[in-house]
């Protein structure tokens, strides 16, 4: 009896200490705010074909507009898919940034390898910023 008294609180206290790391574990994964330059592209012509310059600015603002996934391409080279922080488009948040240089504000996000960022803020980077 008193060996079933031991084992059960050993099991409960195992389980207890798996729920507390699982949740620990959680809340690290929530990055902290971070401040990026580089550029807003619209996923389609930047994923299938690479297209991010000056000559693609209007065809891409035209994209997002019409409701495709808009993406964040950093000064290192890392693409982040953009997501408002609350579920809606984020095509309003990013008029008329695509292709030009810019500091966007937000949350990174990764999920099953793909990496996005939530926005907070983006603005244009000009000379004198």
């Amino acid at each position: 009896m008193k060996r079933n008294l031991i084992l059960l609180a050993f099991v409960v206290l195992i389980t207890l200490a798996l729920i507390l790391a699982s949740r620990i574990s959680a809340a690290e994964e929530k990055a902290a705010e971070v401040t990026l330059t580089g550029s807003v592209v619209d996923m389609h012509c930047y994923v299938t074909h690479g297209i991010h310059d000056a000559a693609h600015t209007a065809c891409s603002n035209a994209c997002i507009a019409r409701g495709l996934p808009a993406g964040f391409l950093a000064d290192d080279g890392t693409l982040y898919v953009l997501f408002d922080e609350k579920p809606f488009s984020v095509k309003d948040k990013v008029a008329g940034f695509a292709d030009v240089p810019a500091t966007l504000k937000g949350t990174p996000v990764t999920r099953g390898g793909i990496k996005g960022i939530q926005i907070k803020s983006i603005e244009r980077k000009g000379p004198d910023r």
